[in-house]
């Protein structure tokens, strides 16, 4: 009788023991939240502009689908006020800033010495520090490859290039595409035109309608914004046009054969992962062919290329990519 009234007692304790602990508060389990990855990119030109700067807004895009960042940019900055977009952006916390302007470099040092604990990356610059990467893309082998294709598609046997600004990065694709046209073609005389500008489309416009008066019927537009008005007079002229930067077809789709691209939308996705994955570092990032650095798809105007050349330009491509062939850095003057 005693065991009964014992084991009762003792149920009893065990059921209102677990009644007492349903019904106390419980505490608060901490929320863990992970702080998203702020990016933003300071442009001097329009994000749609079919060049340099739409290049560069699609690799802030890519990081963004690939890595859920946050974005923000501020587009067709002057030069002079580049300094104060970058530090709107480091005062507001950013974690990564990217300068897209290859004559903006007072305004990126300046930043980023007084800014050690945000990291900068500099598209096209020539300088480094601890928290400043840098994209240096190198577009000379997709550049002689651009060569070769102009060399092999010229009838008159002249060729124009019209430049920007005369600067290493253009300076390494103008070299490279003389070579493989020179390669392909000896006969062949390039046209050159520096404008002097990234930005002025009308020059740009100019200075290709005024090589294809002087006989030119392929015209390599290397550069900025002036490629718009060079890629305009070749389709108002029906003269083949190679782009660069970035695929220019969309721009005079009637004759646009290919463009240089120079990689950025991978590079600026590479930089991004690297600094999400705690490897970011002030060091240069080299875009090769390998890297992205390569000539656009030919699209519609494949049927213009006879097969010879594009099997001949696909070859030359592998023999790059497999180290065979190498073609030189050259960006200067010598």
């Amino acid at each position: 009788m005693k065991k009964s009234k014992l084991f009762l007692f003792l149920s009893s304790l065990c059921i209102l023991v677990v009644l007492l602990t349903a019904c106390a508060p419980q505490a608060a389990t901490p929320e863990t939240t992970t702080k998203k990855v702020r990016v933003a990119l300071v442009l001097d030109g329009k994000i749609d502009d079919g060049g340099w700067n739409q290049a560069a807004y699609e690799g802030l895009k890519e990081a963004e689908s690939l890595y859920g960042v946050e974005i923000a940019y501020s587009e067709s900055i002057p030069i002079p006020d580049y300094e104060k977009a970058l530090r709107d952006y480091a005062s507001q916390g950013f974690d990564l800033i990217i300068a897209h302007s290859s004559i903006a470099k007072e305004a990126v040092i300046n930043t980023a010495r007084d800014y050690p604990k945000i990291a900068f990356l500099w598209t096209d610059g020539d300088e480094t520090m601890e928290n400043l990467a840098v994209i240096r893309p190198l577009a000379q082998e997709a550049s002689y490859l651009a060569g070769l294709l102009a060399g092999k598609m010229t009838q008159s046997n002249i060729v124009g290039m019209v430049g920007g600004i005369d600067i290493p990065s253009t300076h390494r694709s103008y070299a490279a595409f003389e070579m493989g046209l020179k390669e392909a073609n000896p006969e062949a005389k390039l046209l050159v035109n520096w404008i002097g500008s990234f930005l002025d489309v009308a020059a740009g416009k100019e200075a290709a309608l005024s090589q294809i008066e002087a006989g030119a019927d392929v015209i390599f537009g290397n550069g900025d914004g002036q490629n718009i008005g060079v890629l305009q007079a070749a389709g108002e002229k029906n003269v083949l046009a190679i782009g660069a930067v970035r695929d220019q077809f969309n721009i005079a789709p009637n004759v646009v054969l290919t463009s240089v691209e120079w990689g950025f939308r991978k590079g600026i996705a590479e930089v991004v992962s690297d600094f999400i994955n705690g490897k970011f570092s002030g060091k240069f990032y080299e875009i090769t062919l390998a890297h992205g650095a390569d000539l656009s798809p030919y699209h519609e105007n494949a049927s213009k290329i006879p097969e010879e050349v594009q099997k001949l330009i696909e070859e030359t491509r592998q023999q790059i990519l497999n180290g065979t062939l190498t073609i030189p850095e050259i960006s200067s003057a010598q």
